[in-house]
């Protein structure tokens, strides 16, 4: 088996294993240590692959390593931490003092699932890479057969790189010098005499610009012979073997423009084609510029806009024409305006849609070449007519000065096209007689031969530069972010001081009102607010551009951005991480993902291999199409593991949702959808919930992302951090040092939290301790809500999850609630939903309802209520209630124990209700006592105020537990009968 295959396998060993569900770090706050959250699994994963890239890469190199030696290397390493298993028996008090047979026993389970036989325990146990283990001294015992002491290192060397957390460590640490040591011990000199390891490192922490500079350097550095061996959130380690020297850092600045500019126009094709084209005014937006740059590409590009279905072409050209218009051009109807422009009006529904094709086709290349060569609207006309052989002088007099300035009318393309359409032949036919599928190509081929030497990629990078003005700030922004070991020196982004201190007015400073960086000279400090995707005043608090309303996004148009914030909302379009809505109902949550620690370049392949073209969703209904629901695992309690049904489920709704785009050419009107930015390495997830006509609440959009963030952390192991704000600034990657980060969260989601002292922090995070608990706690109320709330196709929302969670504020056994309305209204539950319930009950039940059982099964023990479906409630809290309102009537105990057995008397005698067994006195005496003393006096202090307040709460917890009960009753009776049938039968 190669050493591939055989790692591969021994991974899939360990995931099985207890041991890789426990913590190898965790975050605590002593500098000198300087932890993160890290899961065992995680630290072993990363350990393996880490060992793996660096032989891959001295394989390439012709290097081989002794494969059984690396074997046993890979089975040490990943029982290293052996001793962290609380489940293991040690000898004594030492952390380390592991019995040989325990060892043994453990390995044993690993090796049997890849085929070997079990390493010597003596040096498992050394292998344990702590300097402080005491059982060092077993190297000593072993036999000469291998290499014993360079296996170790090899453990260690896999120990080191899973733990380094960052390239900021490397530049303030030992570290880069510790891997060099272990490296010079397990590899020849004539390797490590020409060994070099150098980083980049980034500091700013964006989305889409920082993944792509990260990207773009490990190709480069590639380019001259550093392999990136282990990329981290903030930088990435390189790894060289020959020496070679590497060029200043402006030069590689230089290239790395290059690569940006190269990739986006790469990702051409996946980008949808509405978001190059504003179809108000026939224009191509400044993002089509970056990703076209040949004529045909534009005549692809209007090709397929106008392809689109419109219902337009049945009322084109009249409805361009209103009373309005029609006076612009001194007529008083339609038919004088066709004379005036030689049209008969007898055309059929076929000639209009071509005519409307080709009238909006013609005003986008007039649009285009207006833009192109900074010509008026009339020389543009003027010029397509005379390609066309046409003549449009009339045209051009004919038509208004104010409609032909007017970006949101095409006139004189419209009066063009019909002659065009009128005169012209395709291959000896006329086209009134072509099909209008031939007629578009026709068009889009004239086109290209009209732009022809119009468009190159020379004009098109003036447009960038002139429209967007990109580049010099992306080059100013690289110099200002990026480090490099062998050239550490930076250029700040200095604020000009005349700017600074400027008085506060309605004018806008020339500073970036999201990153705070200096505007350069030249550069429109604008964007649209379109491109904002929400409202204004999350971004800045400054005071607001004049003429700006709330509620009125077109407004925020005088916001002052930078480019390079510009520049990172037009990657989001590129690679599709926008919103599919972008009006104010619609709630996205931003996922921001840092390895934990590392990822290798092979483990990055991978990761976008996984995620290509990836749709996931939080989907929890059993109803509809697809039954796959989020919570099952947890909630029915079933043996597998949760890391292979978290990857299904999100699988299976990525097909699923890739699959309903293809077939209706766009996604559901309403819906939700996780969706992931090329991987590198910084990941950005959106969570999407998103609806033109529905209200997407916050709790529905934080609670499904809180979930997909959890969902992730399990299978990835990433840390990762949830914002409304679509930018991400950090001065460190460590900042983020739990398993989650939650900035802001709703109030009702922060309460799910464990508390303050519990988490170390009053911060809204997840430690990494807590993340199985909060992914069961987030199953039970999914569970809940999809019960209680299941869901309306017509309006596909999950809004009610906030009423699940309100209630579970303020009711101390919310899932007794739950449980109850859900049993008033139907005659079962099942057995997941009662499952969510009592865990429920138990997270926030506590004292109360260990109270509503008691209650519940002395009240058992007096009257045994049938559990039929009509009439449940009042039957199992019928002596709850009267003890109660005995009380409130101010009744001593004896006269409430009195009431009790008038009424189990009046029991007797009602069919239907259930039966009393007998009436026994001191089980009365002990029902009234847990009801008056217990609940009353202690609960409620006496205070009949307060036993108004809790009576209903506690009520809910009664009836729970006595359906329960009864229940369980029934289904053992039911056992015994059918066991003495089968007796009797035998």
């Amino acid at each position: 088996m190669e050493l591939r295959e055989f790692s591969d396998r021994l991974l899939l060993a360990f995931q099985e294993m207890d041991l890789s569900e426990a913590i190898a770090k965790s975050y605590n706050y002593r500098p000198e240590r300087n932890l993160l959250d890290q899961s065992m699994w995680d630290h072993i994963r990363t350990g393996v692959e880490a060992c793996q890239a660096l032989l891959s890469h001295l394989d390439s190199l012709g290097f081989h390593m002794d494969e059984e030696e690396l074997k046993i290397a890979l089975i040490a390493f990943v029982v290293h931490d052996l001793h962290k298993d609380p489940s293991v028996e040690k000898q004594g008090s030492g952390e380390y003092s592991i019995p040989l047979e325990e060892i043994e026993r453990v390995c044993s389970i690993l090796c049997e699932a890849v085929g070997t036989d079990v390493p010597p325990a003596a040096f498992l146990r050394v292998a344990g890479v702590s300097s402080f283990s005491p059982k060092l001294g077993d190297l000593g015992v072993l036999s000469g057969e291998y290499h014993w002491s360079s296996i170790r290192d090899w453990v260690k060397l896999m120990d080191q790189a899973a733990s380094i957390t960052c390239i900021a460590e490397c530049m303030e640490k030992r570290t880069l010098h510790n891997l060099t040591e272990h490296l010079c011990r397990l590899l020849p000199p004539k390797l490590t005499g020409n060994m070099r390891i150098v980083y980049h490192y980034v500091q700013e922490m964006r989305g889409m610009v920082t993944t792509q500079m990260h990207n773009g350097m490990a190709l480069l550095m590639k380019r001259h012979g550093y392999f990136p061996w282990l990329r981290f959130g903030d930088g990435t380690l390189y790894i060289t073997f020959g020496g070679e020297e590497l060029p200043e850092k402006s030069l590689l600045i230089d290239d790395l423009a290059e690569l940006f500019f190269r990739s986006i126009a790469n990702a051409a094709d996946q980008v949808n084609r509405e978001k190059l084209f504003d179809r108000t005014t026939l224009q191509c937006q400044p993002l089509a510029f970056l990703l076209h740059s040949s004529p045909q590409d534009f005549a692809r590009l209007f090709h397929e806009i106008f392809l689109k279905a419109s219902g337009g072409s049945k009322t084109f050209p009249e409805k361009n024409f209103d009373e309005g218009k029609l006076a612009s051009y001194g007529v008083t109807n339609l038919n004088e305006l066709y004379k005036r422009f030689e049209v008969d009006s007898s055309f059929d529904e076929e000639f209009r849609e071509k005519w409307f094709y080709t009238a909006r086709y013609f005003a986008a290349l007039q649009r285009l070449i207006q833009r192109l060569e900074g010509s008026t609207p009339s020389e543009v006309l003027l010029h397509l007519a005379n390609y066309l052989n046409l003549n449009a002088d009339d045209i051009v007099e004919l038509v208004p000065d104010s409609l032909h300035s007017n970006n949101k009318r095409f006139d004189g393309a419209i009066w063009l096209a019909y002659r065009y359409i009128k005169y012209a032949e395709v291959d000896g036919k006329n086209v009134a007689h072509l099909p209008i599928e031939d007629w578009r190509l026709a068009v889009r081929k004239m086109a290209e031969g009209f732009l022809e030497g119009k468009v190159t990629p020379e004009k098109v990078m003036e447009i960038i530069g002139d429209e967007l003005k990109i580049h010099e700030d992306l080059m100013t922004y690289f110099r200002e972010q990026l480090v490099v070991s062998w050239e550490r020196n930076r250029e700040l982004n200095r604020l000009d001081s005349k700017e600074l201190l400027k008085k506060k007015t309605r004018s806008q400073k020339r500073i970036c009102n999201l990153c705070n960086r200096q505007i350069l000279a030249g550069v429109k400090p604008k964007v649209k607010g379109k491109v904002i995707q929400d409202s204004v005043n999350v971004f800045s608090n400054r005071i607001l551009p004049k003429g700006w309303e709330p509620g009125k996004r077109s407004d925020v148009a005088a916001l002052h951005w930078c480019s390079v914030c510009s520049f990172e909302f037009i990657l989001r379009q590129v690679f599709s991480v926008d919103s599919f809505a972008g009006g104010d109902k619609s709630r996205q949550i931003y996922l921001f993902a840092f390895p934990s620690f590392q990822i290798t370049e092979e483990g990055l392949l991978e990761l976008q291999e996984e995620l290509k073209h990836f749709f996931g969703s939080i989907y929890v209904h059993r109803r509809g199409k697809l039954k796959h629901t989020w919570q099952v695992p947890f909630v029915e309690d079933e043996k597998g593991h949760l890391r292979d049904h978290l990857r299904v489920h999100f699988q299976l709704y990525s097909e699923y949702f890739q699959q309903e785009l293809a077939e209706r050419e766009r996604p559901p009107s309403t819906g939700d959808v996780l969706k992931a930015s090329p991987p590198g390495n910084v990941l950005m997830f959106t969570y999407d919930c998103y609806s033109n006509t529905l209200e997407r609440t916050r709790e529905e959009a934080w609670m499904k992302a809180l979930t997909a963030a959890l969902s992730l952390h399990k299978l990835y192991g990433f840390r990762i951090l949830l914002t409304e704000k679509p930018f991400l600034f950090l001065s460190d990657v460590r900042e983020v040092h739990y398993a989650i980060h939650m900035d802001a969260p709703p109030y009702k989601v922060a309460r799910l939290l464990e508390g303050a002292e519990s988490r170390g922090t009053t911060d809204f995070v997840i430690p990494i301790e807590q993340v199985n608990v909060m992914l069961y706690r987030m199953a039970y109320i999914w569970e809940i809500h999809q019960t209680v709330h299941p869901i309306d196709f017509s309006k596909p929302t999950d809004k009610h999850v906030s009423s699940v969670l309100h209630l579970m504020d303020v009711h101390p056994m919310a899932g007794a609630c739950f449980f109850k309305r859900f049993l008033m209204e139907q005659p079962y539950a099942t057995d997941a939903f009662v499952r969510s319930c009592r865990e429920i009950n138990l997270g926030r039940g506590g004292k109360e309802m260990g109270l509503a059982r008691e209650i519940a099964l002395a009240s058992l023990e007096l009257y045994k209520p049938d559990i039929s479906h009509k009439g449940r409630a009042h039957r199992y809290e019928n002596l709850f209630r009267l003890a109660v309102k005995g009380i409130k009537e101010k009744r001593d105990k004896s006269e409430l124990c009195g009431l009790i057995t008038k009424r189990l008397d009046r029991l007797i005698n009602q069919q239907g209700s259930g039966y009393v067994p007998r009436i026994d006195e001191e089980a009365v005496i002990r029902f009234v006592d847990l009801v008056y003393d217990r609940f009353f006096l202690e609960v409620c202090g006496g205070n009949i105020a307060k036993l108004n307040q809790k009576q209903n709460q506690l009520a809910d917890g009664i009836f729970f537990e006595t359906h329960l009960e009864r229940l369980k009753q029934i289904r053992e009776k039911q056992a015994e009968k059918a066991e003495n049938i089968g007796r009797e039968q035998a």
